[in-house]
């Protein structure tokens, strides 16, 4: 199987450091695939490359035109972790692209490459949008709720980069509103609050626009993402007031997340 891939980082395979990397696969894939997979990122990983894992998957679902999803997630020193996720149509393409994406992330931390990786220019593009399945065949497939963790606004978007999340849900540590932070264009960045308090966005933090989560419900949402073709819908459920986050998957379904803290005033939630 050719590995090559316009626009790939040419890269020289470590063979030494292959069998340290861990990666888990699903699907129907080539019987070399892990293996291909490890002579790209040894050289990019380096002393990295135990400290991190890799998942391979094939989706299932017909008719997707990047069918093959690839996650590596990296622990680094000092309580650090760097997410990078893609998806391709061949596994030629997915290997030039995680290769890439994995040195992309990693000059977050610039430390932790090897001189001459350092060096390298990148795009620091965001994340490519998962496509979506024809309207009439998605579902909410999954449900979660979870309690935000308390950061500042600069954290958060830290923590944006460095997983390559789309977007992120916390708890704006001054203000105590639960938000979500999302690219709003280059070293740009957009919080979505039930109720917009600017307490806590720092000066310093990157620039930085403020906006309401509307009131909407569930199905409200879903209408919408099936309408626009949208990747992402940001609203406060009026039921319960709490924001919530309807999203787009890579299997071309989608997926709600929610605040488990409710917005209330004298006449209790929205």
């Amino acid at each position: 199987m050719s590995t090559e891939s316009h626009g790939a980082v040419p890269l020289r395979a470590v063979p030494l450091r292959m069998a340290a990397i861990p990666v888990s696969t699903a699907g129907i894939l080539p019987t070399d695939a892990a293996e291909v997979i490890r002579e790209h990122l040894a050289p990019i990983l380096g002393t990295w490359a135990p400290h991190c894992r890799v998942r391979l998957t094939r989706l299932t679902q017909p008719g997707l035109l990047r069918p093959l999803v690839a996650q590596v997630d990296v622990q680094l020193s000092g309580g650090h972790r760097v997410r990078a996720q893609v998806a391709a149509a061949t596994m030629s393409d997915l290997v030039g692209l995680l290769a890439n994406r994995t040195l992309e992330q990693l000059h977050l931390f610039p430390s932790v490459l090897a001189e001459c990786l350092r060096q390298r220019v990148t795009t620091l593009l965001p994340p490519s949008p998962p496509e979506l399945l024809p309207p009439a065949d998605r579902r909410v497939i999954r449900r979660k709720n979870c309690h935000p963790t308390a950061v500042t606004a600069a954290e958060a978007i830290s923590a944006l980069e460095a997983m390559d999340y789309r977007f992120h849900l916390f708890r704006e540590r001054y203000s105590r509103q639960d938000s979500i932070v999302m690219r709003a264009g280059p070293g740009r960045y957009r919080i979505l609050q039930s109720r917009p308090n600017p307490l806590g966005l720092e000066a310093t933090s990157p620039p930085i626009a403020l906006a309401v989560a509307e009131p909407s419900s569930i199905p409200q949402a879903v209408a919408r993402l099936d309408l626009t073709g949208a990747p992402v819908d940001i609203f406060t459920e009026k039921f319960t007031g709490r924001l919530h986050v309807l999203y787009a998957r890579y299997d071309g379904h989608y997926a709600l997340l929610g605040s488990t803290a409710a917005v209330t005033n004298a006449h209790g939630p929205w």
